[in-house]
């Protein structure tokens, strides 16, 4: 599939809310998918995996593992990495039949707590991009790299509400995050149930063609009861505000001061929308209907939360197609 990023005007940059609408599949040693036997508060097991002790939390080559059955079906988790290095988040490197849950994830979640059952439910295992697999270099993509982050594309990922900002760095020859030391940021993670910002300066658009499975269970996904949450659309299809189960975790209201609110971008323009407890409303003159405000191929939607609750809501969506 192509997905694409709106231009920018060459001196002034516009946004793009993009994802990566299909899940990657790769060859491994071991069980790419089977039954789980076993699980704690940040690890899964399967006692039968044969799995390569390591080879699924190298920094530069992540991997995801996705529920594929019972209570907690559709949900996805990072695999912990095994090293810091170009931006991945240490933690402790899977074995021959254990892995463990990146903290991104389990700081959302217990997965103890999720129902899981051993010995009944299963799993998939999925390779994760990150910003320099997928978006590679100005040589090879198109991207405008720069000295800084003003001269620069730049890539915006929130993670658990606190957002990060990434730019290639034409002098260090590799993405780095904005921050002190402009710490090398190539192995970050492009997490697929997650959206980004990517807020492109050049006047030109880009494009990136995808490969993958087209995903076959229902999603679930954490979303913030307060602050901002980005995610993607997920679907490798058009679907709609109506249709996207958002009203499910959202605070309604009758005007936009009172509800949350769901921001989306198209060719570049910011909208913003509100369910008053019936219909999603954009807010313009007259807030018309939106039920069939379409959510396209490739984008992302930040979920404003109003209040300061803590915690996280679980959206969840039927897969929206048929495949049969």
């Amino acid at each position: 599939m192509t997905v694409g990023i709106t231009a920018g005007t060459g001196s002034a940059k516009k946004n793009t809310l993009f994802s990566v609408p299909l899940m990657e599949t790769e060859e491994i040693t071991g069980q790419v998918a089977g039954i789980i036997t076993g699980v704690t508060a940040n690890t899964i097991s399967n006692s039968s995996a044969g799995w390569t002790a390591g080879a699924l939390s190298q920094p530069a080559t992540p991997f995801l593992i996705q529920i594929t059955s019972g209570a907690a079906e559709g949900r996805l988790f990072l695999i912990s990495s095994s090293a810091n290095t170009g931006g991945a988040i240490a933690g402790t490197a899977n074995t021959g039949t254990t892995v463990t849950v990146s903290s991104i994830d389990t700081t959302q979640v217990n997965l103890t707590t999720l129902g899981i059952v051993s010995g009944t439910d299963t799993y998939k295992i999925f390779a994760c991009d990150t910003l320099s697999s997928f978006f590679g270099t100005p040589a090879t993509s198109g991207v405008q790299g720069g000295t800084a982050a003003a001269s620069a594309d730049t890539i915006v990922a929130v993670s658990n509400g606190v957002p990060s900002t990434y730019f290639y760095n034409t002098t260090s020859v590799k993405w780095v995050k904005v921050a002190f030391g402009s710490p090398d940021a190539s192995n970050v993670p492009l997490l697929p149930y997650y959206g980004i910002q990517y807020s492109r300066l050049a006047n030109t658009a880009l494009s990136f063609v995808v490969t993958g499975q087209v995903p076959t269970q229902q999603r679930e996904v954490a979303v913030k009861n307060s602050g901002t949450t980005v995610v993607s659309q997920f679907w490798p299809t058009d679907t709609t505000l109506g249709t996207s189960g958002l009203s499910s975790v959202v605070t309604s209201g009758a005007s936009v001061t009172l509800a949350d609110t769901v921001i989306l971008t198209a060719n570049g323009v910011v909208s913003t929308y509100f369910y008053n407890g019936t219909n999603w409303k954009k807010v313009a003159f007259g807030t018309p209907d939106a039920n069939t405000t379409v959510l396209a191929i490739g984008t992302s939607m930040q979920i404003v939360r109003k209040g300061s609750a803590s915690g996280y809501t679980t959206l969840s969506q039927a897969v929206p197609y048929n495949l049969q």
